[in-house]
């Protein structure tokens, strides 16, 4: 099993984008802290302390691998929830919910490409 706090290690050391794209989704679901008056705003920061939890379970058992795209599983359900609330919401919030939607897409497009190419290589040609 290796240390979960060495993910940050590992992942500074991947291409640019890629720690600067993780640092972005870190940041965009921190500031639903800034909403916390509305239920879906805690929702999010839930889906996202439960998401970190399962990188590093996934890192402490795999190690900076593609495999690690499970952990966002979460973010599936919350995603669907969030386009369902999204007309509803206020000026600020509702501009706040489509960049997370939109930001959680891209992240799930790259997580199932990335995911689906870890179990296509352990099950060989």
């Amino acid at each position: 099993m290796r240390n979960p706090f060495k993910f940050f290690v590992e992942l500074v050391r991947q291409p640019v984008w890629i720690p600067i794209w993780v640092l972005f989704l870190m940041i965009i679901h921190i500031a639903s802290v800034g909403f916390w008056h509305e239920p879906v705003a805690r929702l999010i920061f839930a889906s996202f302390l439960v998401s970190a939890m399962l990188m590093m379970g996934l890192y402490a058992r795999f190690g900076f691998r593609k495999i690690l795209g499970l952990g966002h599983i979460p973010w599936i359900p919350v995603l669907v929830y969030l386009l369902a609330q999204t007309p509803t919401a206020e000026a600020t919030f509702k501009s706040y919910l489509l960049v997370l939607s939109v930001s959680i897409s891209i992240s799930l497009v790259f997580d199932a490409i990335d995911v689906w190419e870890y179990f296509k290589k352990r099950r060989g040609p």
